[in-house]
């Protein structure tokens, strides 16, 4: 008898383990969200359209000539009804467990709170926090009309595009909805967001993501060039692959192109009573010399020169960066968080009027570069 309930009692317990639809969540009856475009109607309401994928009805492994994804728009005073509306469209419940990117029209990230416009996706269960977030240029539900080049929807395509535009050239730097609480919520309290913009060519329009949105207080007040994008990937320690230009001396028309192969910085403010708050920076990179126009690397000297020309570019690129920063303002570095790191009671005096004091620093930047390789030719024009 004893052995015949052991096994009922372990049957018993193994069934427990097995999985089931216990909430009876059929596929047929759920519709998953890839991407989310978000604007503002002249009345003041959200208009959100909502790009849902489209199941394939053909054989498995074979392409179909329809679209993979439909675009819901839905039109409401807060996102909740909006999503609320969208079954009466679409005919299913909405899962955001994989949407891949938000886009915010710049013109509703200038005139409303980023951070209380998202604020669904951040309470709600289902939105993942590592979903990509973009701003645009221009309404931005026309960007979710766009076909797609490789991927299967235009939504990963806008999620790869700010990676890859962050990961191989830092033009941009890639935040998810978790980066941008984190930055939004610090002492500072600034953020940058990947930027999205279309381009004409030869009457095709290709959308681009480079440079990034500048928000103060959840707010966009400005736009950050690409080229200062790079410089401040070099000092947030996050520069991963790109590229430095170094003009030739004789012939301004002419460039070099230098890969950097690794990049790290260390920087930390010095504060002295009284006086304007110091930052010494260094930077160290590991370069590697791809396309020589000008410049022989026959010698240890011809070698050394040309590092020292790659440091003081490196060098200027940098300050001319903080420089912009300093001119509109604006502490994308974190500094003020560094001094609160480093003396909170002088953070709580300095915070107030912090703008003003980050526009007064003084910085100092030191480079040193190592040339790894000269390819596989010769340290010499072709």
């Amino acid at each position: 008898m004893a052995p015949a309930v052991y096994r009922f009692v372990l049957s018993a317990g193994m069934l427990i383990l097995l999985t089931g639809c216990w909430d009876r969540s059929e596929l047929p009856s759920k519709g998953f969200v890839m991407g989310v475009a978000l604007d503002r109607t002249d009345d003041g309401q959200f208009e959100m359209t909502t790009q849902v994928f489209k199941p394939s009805q053909g054989l498995v492994g074979m392409r179909t000539s329809d679209k993979s994804t439909v675009n819901i728009v839905t039109h409401n005073h807060t996102l909740s009804k909006a999503i609320r509306d969208i079954p009466i469209h679409l005919g299913r419940k909405t899962m955001w467990g994989h949407a891949r990117i938000l886009i915010i029209s710049e013109q509703l990230a200038r005139e409303h709170n980023v951070l209380e416009t998202l604020d669904f996706f951040y309470r709600d269960h289902e939105p993942r926090l590592t979903t990509s977030l973009v701003i645009a240029k221009g309404k931005a539900s026309k960007y979710l009309e766009i076909k797609p080049l490789i991927e299967n929807t235009i939504s990963q395509q806008f999620h790869q595009s700010s990676d890859a535009a962050d990961m191989n050239s830092s033009k941009t730097i890639n935040t998810n909805l978790l980066d941008l609480g984190l930055q939004l919520k610090s002492q500072v309290g600034n953020a940058t967001v990947p930027y999205l913009y279309l381009t004409e060519d030869h009457d095709v329009a290709a959308t681009n993501v480079a440079g990034v949105a500048l928000l103060k207080k959840g707010v966009m007040v400005g736009l950050m060039k690409p080229f200062y994008v790079e410089s401040l990937q070099m000092l947030q320690n996050n520069f991963n692959s790109g590229m430095v230009a170094v003009a030739c001396p004789h012939d301004n028309k002419k460039e070099e192109a230098v890969e950097v192969l690794f990049l790290s910085s260390a920087w930390k403010p010095v504060i002295v009573p009284d006086q304007p708050l110091r930052t010494h920076i260094a930077i160290k990179a590991d370069v590697a010399l791809l396309e020589a126009a000008c410049t022989k690397l026959e010698t240890q000297e011809d070698e050394q020169r040309f590092k020292e020309k790659i440091e003081d570019n490196i060098r200027k690129q940098v300050l001319e960066m903080l420089t912009w920063l300093q001119r509109n303002k604006f502490d994308a570095l974190g500094l003020g968080n560094k001094v609160y790191q480093q003396n909170p009671a002088l953070w709580k005096k300095w915070k107030p009027n912090w703008e003003d004091r980050f526009a007064e620093s003084e910085f100092s930047v030191n480079v040193s570069v190592h040339l790894s390789t000269t390819g596989t030719s010769i340290g010499k024009p072709t």
